[in-house]
């Protein structure tokens, strides 16, 4: 299973809990002029962006409370040369430390509850 196909259906999931959920793209394009304009949470800079990158997927809880799945193909583990992930970590724990609900998900299964 790709990791399109399991964010459709953590999607469909949380859709189903009362959690609405916003897909977060994040990236640098040029504009009309050829300058970088950068988009996405908290993509403010590179600098920041390779310390703290958002989650795929940000939403609020039927408690009102923040959402934040970062979503993995199956089989994907954290490990300790993996920048990105890591990055991805450090927001999700913000999030945490904020009374929020954030974690990565490989299947349906990983949504907390």
């Amino acid at each position: 299973m790709s990791e399109a196909a399991v964010q459709a259906e953590v999607r469909l999931e949380c859709a189903r809990r009362g959690i609405l959920l916003w897909r977060n793209n994040s990236g640098v394009l040029p504009d009309d002029t050829g300058r970088p304009v950068r988009y996405g949470l908290g993509n403010d800079s590179k600098q920041a962006n390779a310390v703290c990158k958002s989650a795929d997927l940000i939403g609020i809880g039927p408690d009102g409370r923040f959402w934040a799945l970062e979503v993995k193909a199956p089989g994907w583990h954290l490990t300790p040369g993996d920048k990105r992930g890591r990055a991805q970590l450090v927001f999700l724990n913000l999030v945490r430390s904020k009374g929020g609900v954030a974690a990565f998900v490989t299947c349906v299964e990983d949504i907390p509850l």
